[in-house]
């Protein structure tokens, strides 16, 4: 049996963090039940646009049952309380008051649902400065300081982390909200922020804020302030990328043994023991001749063949993959990370596996994610016991679909 199997959830979530979020519980088999207003989540919307994208709606909404209700309508509004009555956790991520404004908030549900979790994803919070503030996963990056050494450029965020990490920090905490339900009996209200999450992962920010006073001594002892040591723009030899003769290779060589081992590698023991080079602080200072030396060695091989020589050796090192390589990648093959799931419109899907491996469960690819309102009928009847002549009446006043 799955670890959630019996757990309730209902989300009403748009685009990515909140649908990640409730992703995990629908793989460890909880019965997930997507929300979404009668013209879609905007995520399902976006991708409508090109035809056949909507395929990529199951990467994150896989293994969910799906219904259609317009909530600021009195019946929707009737609907949303049955459900929320029905389920042991509730999450959601619209702007801040949106579902308070519709009777649909924390205090409101907790009225029929005394031991309900309720968890909402926002860009700044419930509390502080600007509650109702609404953001995107690059305001949640920016604001959270994760570009600070990118000033001077426009580039476009990397990946969505600011949304997939603040929908794993959710459900996170939402389990744990479900650990301590079974323990006591009492719900919770979580109060998740991208910012916040974005900020507690800002390494660089965090140890800036906890050397105070003492990083002015640091940065002299440096050449540079201790958050850009590890800048994209000026390459460290202990720890970066490496160009190779048809790509680019990660290499960390951060311990006296692994930097001893590289150096003979690549055909220079003596940098073990120059003082320029035999440690990481001398390396800093003199990065610009240690990389020049590294990539010399790395410039004479394929990527391929770095790793082969390296991981001989014991020196941690990766190709840095495109996303057509990655995609291709053995040891995820090996691991179950490509899964397929049929879709009723589009055939068998490839969608990405379930990346926790427990030794008594698993998460399990049981469907694709629902059609528009695909499951309304289904949940009205057989979740909350409506009569046929209710729900037609529904569907006649467009409060479902």
């Amino acid at each position: 049996m799955q670890i959630l199997a019996g757990i309730k959830v209902i989300d009403v979530t748009q685009f990515i963090s909140g649908s990640r979020c409730t992703q995990f519980f629908a793989d460890m088999g909880a019965e997930v039940v997507k929300v979404e207003p009668p013209e879609g989540d905007t995520l399902r919307i976006n991708f409508q646009l090109m035809p056949g994208a909507e395929r990529c709606y199951s990467v994150l909404n896989r293994n969910k049952y799906g219904i259609a209700v317009n909530w600021q309508k009195k019946e929707g509004q009737e609907i949303m309380r049955k459900l929320a009555k029905q389920a042991d956790i509730f999450v959601q991520n619209l702007i801040p008051g949106a579902l308070e404004r519709n009777g649909l908030g924390y205090n409101d549900l907790k009225k029929i649902k005394k031991d309900i979790i309720y968890t909402q994803i926002s860009g700044f919070g419930a509390t502080g400065v600007n509650p109702e503030r609404a953001a995107f996963d690059i305001i949640a990056q920016a604001t959270g300081g994760q570009f600070w050494k990118d000033q001077d450029t426009y580039l476009m965020p990397a990946n969505y982390w600011g949304d997939l990490m603040t929908g794993a920090y959710a459900a996170n905490a939402t389990l744990l909200a479900l650990i301590h339900k079974m323990k006591t009996g009492r719900g919770h209200y979580i109060d998740i922020s991208m910012q916040d999450v974005m900020y507690f992962n800002n390494y660089r920010a965090l140890l800036d804020r906890a050397l105070g006073d003492v990083a002015l001594d640091i940065e002299k002892s440096l050449g540079r302030k201790p958050a850009e040591v590890m800048n994209s723009s000026d390459r460290m030899p202990f720890y970066g990328f490496f160009k190779s003769r048809d790509g680019k290779v990660a290499i960390v060589s951060v311990t006296a043994r692994q930097w001893k081992t590289l150096a003979e590698v690549i055909g220079h023991p003596e940098m073990a023991t120059d003082p320029k080079f035999n440690n990481v602080i001398s390396q800093i200072h003199n990065h610009k001749e240690a990389v020049a030396l590294i990539e010399k060695w790395t410039l004479r091989h394929t990527s391929q063949e770095i790793i082969k020589i390296l991981e001989r050796k014991k020196i941690p090192c990766g190709i840095a993959y495109t996303t057509e390589q990655v995609n291709k990648d053995e040891n995820l093959k090996s691991r179950g990370m490509f899964q397929k799931v049929h879709h009723q419109q589009f055939g068998d899907i490839d969608i990405p596996g379930f990346p926790y491996k427990f030794s008594k469960t698993e998460g399990i690819i049981r469907m694709s994610a629902p059609a528009l309102g695909e499951h309304s009928k289904f949940i009205l009847e057989k979740w909350l016991d409506y009569s046929s002549e209710k729900i037609e009446a529904f569907f006649k006043a467009k409060v479902v679909i």
